[in-house]
């Protein structure tokens, strides 16, 4: 007896906060959207310690009255709904009733508001959920809510934040978001005193994008607009040669709303389809609107995922207007794409000497003597015999090298091996002290949208260490002056943004960036499945594997080769039981 029983309000209240405020970002949502339903023609943030230790937004909204005020603290209470038909003809953002509650719950805050027409205002200080303090204010029309100590009653949810550096780049993203989405309402956000955005009301969506997402997209912008039965579609795609290493360039927004939909992200991306390269995503922002009955928005806490009632219809529409819109603007791919097709052999010789290093004659690798006869020594330390060892018996696919001893066959992945050797030459390098860079006569200009020129801001001192020399190139641009000798003839910009979509995955720590960043690189150095190699190649390759001490694995931990017994061969082909 006495096993179920009544959560306390401090309970449920957590409960409520852990599905809908997940982080800074998730506040910081929450609360520019009921800034927009406010009708608010500018909105400014302003955040410390990657919002942890303050988040304050104003807005020039319609602000509330006293009433209303006590009332948006209280848990299902919304301005939004009346009954339950509403939750399947939402219009607006935030509508949830939960969301502030929320808030103020896992926080120290102070919400300050004055209706339009009225001389004063109202504040009400929260601390834990629980009001302190409320009474009358001066201050402009509209809402000012500040959040101190989030998440100070909750540690455990604390704990797993991350870095402040990446909880300031996820702000950056949504407030960023709803800048595309809404070009008519000016923005602002200041980290610690320092202007992060600072976007004006009432610009051209072009020239919004351009802001946002770099000043590279002028004249790669291809705007569309198609409307069918009860689906409207617009927005921007840029050309394929203007593409990014993840699905970070794809923006995707429902009836106003921004949303991280497969559905959605899967369409842009069958839109275009033959006209990227494997691991190449385009940039595109989509705003699609629909009856609201013909989706849920209610499927996620955060309604950061939608429903729709018919998903092939709306996959049909994305790709297929994307694919029009691509077939009717030129655009030119500016040779970026043959960089891979070009057979290896036609660049290079081998030399049969036993120390010719596949690494050094394959990606002409420059190198001082003092740092040669360094890397030399690192090598031939270590220097083994298991893969020279083997016999070549041939290729399979033009992707996998095929070796036999008196025992086994050996299945061994170009990629992965050449990958492994680059890693380790690098890194004998940066090991060195003596990292040689090669200044390039033109610098290479990048253009980054603002959360891009933040994460490269977190790895500036390392790539240093390796030889870059990056400098800031206008406000979210970076020009790249100097490279590492072994990259000097590379796609510079392409491992640019691959090194800085690797940090906004968030799956690197900062005691492992030289490492990671290494890795990323040597990945771009290799060869790559389907390139086909001389023998003499082949044999340069099992040479260098063997002078690194015959790793086994690649610089990610997947294997380089499978082996497989003659014995297992002979019991699968019934030679023996």
């Amino acid at each position: 007896m006495g096993e179920i029983r009544l959560l306390s309000k401090e309970v449920i209240n957590h409960i409520a906060a852990g599905e809908v405020i997940e982080r800074p970002a998730s506040v910081v949502k929450e609360l520019i959207e009921n800034s927009l339903d406010a009708v608010s023609a500018n909105i400014s943030v302003a955040i410390e310690g990657g919002g942890v230790s303050l988040i304050r937004v104003a807005d020039n909204g319609s602000g509330m009255d006293k009433e209303d005020l006590e009332m948006a603290i209280l848990r299902h209470a919304t301005s939004k709904i009346k009954d339950t038909q509403d939750l399947f003809n939402i219009h607006s953002l935030g509508f949830r009733g939960e969301a502030l509650p929320s808030i103020v719950s896992v926080s120290k805050a102070k919400i300050s508001t004055r209706n339009k027409g009225f001389p004063f205002g109202w504040f009400i200080s929260i601390q834990g959920g629980d009001i302190i303090e409320s009474g009358k204010i001066g201050m402009p029309e509209g809402t000012i809510v500040e959040i101190k100590d989030l998440f100070f009653n909750t540690p455990a949810r604390k704990k797993f934040l991350k870095t402040t550096s990446t909880e300031q780049r996820n702000i950056v993203d949504i407030i960023s978001r709803y800048a595309l989405c809404y070009p008519n309402i000016g923005f602002s956000l200041k980290a610690n005193e320092r202007s992060l955005l600072n976007l004006s009301s009432n610009i051209i969506f072009e020239d919004r994008v351009k802001t946002i997402l770099g000043s590279n997209l002028k004249d790669k912008m291809f705007k569309f607009s198609k409307q069918i039965s009860n689906m409207g579609l617009h927005g921007i795609v840029a050309s394929p040669d203007v593409y990014r290493p993840t699905r970070g360039g794809i923006y995707t927004f429902v009836n106003s709303r921004s949303v991280k939909d497969p559905t959605l992200t899967a369409a842009v991306i069958e839109g275009f389809k033959d006209m990227l390269m494997k691991n190449r995503y385009p940039v595109a922002i989509i705003f699609l609107n629909i009856d609201p009955k013909d989706i849920d928005i209610n499927v996620h806490p955060t309604k950061a995922q939608v429903r729709f009632k018919d998903p092939s219809k709306v996959f049909g529409l994305i790709a297929g207007t994307i694919k029009e819109t691509l077939r009717t603007y030129p655009w030119r791919e500016e040779g970026v794409y043959n960089r891979e097709a070009t057979s290896i052999t036609t660049n290079m010789e081998l030399h049969d000497s036993e120390h010719t290093s596949y690494f050094t004659s394959r990606q002409g690798l420059h190198h001082n003597d003092e740092s040669s006869h360094y890397i030399q020594k690192h090598m031939f330390e270590k220097r083994t015999s298991f893969y020279t060892s083997k016999d070549i018996v041939g290729v399979l696919h033009s992707t996998y090298i095929l070796l036999q001893d008196r025992d086994a066959l050996y299945i061994l992945d170009q990629h992965a091996s050449h990958e492994r050797i680059n890693f380790e030459r690098m890194k004998a390098i940066a090991s060195s002290g003596m990292t040689p860079s090669q200044i390039l006569l033109n610098p290479v200009i990048i253009e980054l949208s603002q959360t891009e020129y933040n994460a490269l801001e977190e790895i500036i001192p390392y790539i240093k260490e390796i030889g870059f020399d990056c400098a800031p190139f206008g406000k979210t641009a970076v020009a790249v002056r100097a490279v590492p000798n072994p990259l000097e003839k590379e796609n510079i910009k392409e491992i640019i943004l691959s090194l800085i979509h690797k940090v906004l995955q968030e799956n690197w720590k900062g005691g492992d960036y030289i490492n990671n960043i290494i890795a990323t690189i040597a990945c771009h150095k290799s060869v790559t499945a389907g390139m086909i190699l001389s023998s003499q190649e082949i044999s340069a390759l099992l040479r260098d594997l063997d002078d690194l001490g015959s790793p086994h694995t690649c610089p990610h931990g997947r294997p380089l080769y499978k082996k497989i017994t003659l014995s297992e061969i002979e019991k699968w082909i019934g030679r023996r039981p």
